[in-house]
This record gives structure tokens, C-alpha cells and sequence, in this order.
């Protein structure tokens, strides 16, 4: 794999416009994909920031990031109780599903943005798409939380 194909991949999680992961298709390689950049020996990349060079600093804060939506997402998925949307909806159990993705992605997404706040530009705007992912990233290719197992 040559830098060129990695340096989309290690922009700041979400911070392209309203895309997710910079449309990653493969979340599990996106949260790699620094570690091996980090591996080449460059000092700047051009990876969505917003008028300024990326370094390998941006690329170590975005691994702690990252790291850190895991971290929240998993706490989320086991601590958010669903019984609440269940009960709510009755007989619309997609209503129940639903509610329940934003309850678990705002719960992975609030300790995160107050954290990056001010340290990651588009914390605040991005986070809670990049934990949506991550949510249904850690729950299907990786069996966390879920009766759906890889």
C-alpha cells in the first residue's frame, strides 16, 4: 500500500464535509490505517484539514480519538437499556430500533466532543456521525453487543 492510498484514511475522523469516517467502507481498517502511516517516514500529509498541512502529531491525536470513540461507543452499548423505546413504541419496534441508535450514539458521541472540544476542529459537528459508524462497525464486523456475530 503506498502513502497515497493511506493518506485519505488518517484525515481527522470525520472531518470531510457531512461524511462519515471520510466514507470509509471498512471502519476496522480506517482505526488501522495510521498505525502503518505512521510507519513512512514523512513529516506532512494532506489529509481535509481546513487550510494548513496535516502532521504526524494530527495523526497520533486522531488514533487517541478514535481510540477513544471506541472506548464510548462500548460503554454506550451496554449501559444504554432498551427496554424504554421498546415500551414507548409498543407495536413499531423500527420507532424502538431507532430511538435507540440515538441513544447509543449520543451517549458514545457526548463524552467524546466535550474531551476533543477545542483540541480537534469539528469535534463538535462530526463526532456523533463518526460514532454512528463506529456503533454499527463494533457491533457487525466485530460481534460486540450484538446477535449478529462475524
Amino acid at each position: 500500500m503506498t502513502f497515497r492510498a493511506i493518506e485519505p484514511l488518517v484525515g481527522e475522523g470525520g472531518d470531510r464535509g457531512r461524511f462519515q469516517s471520510n466514507l470509509s467502507e471498512d471502519i476496522p481498517g480506517y482505526v488501522a490505517a495510521p498505525a502503518i502511516a505512521l510507519d513512512y517516514p514523512w513529516k506532512h500529509f494532506i489529509g481535509g484539514h481546513v487550510g494548513r498541512l496535516g502532521t504526524r502529531d494530527d495523526v497520533t491525536l486522531h488514533q487517541q480519538y478514535m481510540a477513544d470513540i471506541d472506548a464510548s461507543v462500548r460503554k454506550a452499548l451496554v449501559s444504554v437499556d432498551s427496554t424504554p423505546f421498546f415500551q414507548k413504541y409498543g407495536d413499531n419496534p423500527w420507532a424502538a430500533v431507532s430511538a435507540l441508535f440515538d441513544a447509543w450514539t449520543d451517549a458514545g458521541a457526548a463524552p467524546v466532543i466535550e474531551k476533543y472540544n477545542g483540541v480537534l476542529a469539528a469535534a463538535d459537528v462530526y463526532t456523533r456521525s463518526t460514532v454512528f459508524w463506529v456503533i454499527e462497525s463494533i457491533r457487525l464486523d466485530l460481534g460486540f453487543a450484538s446477535h449478529v456475530h462475524p
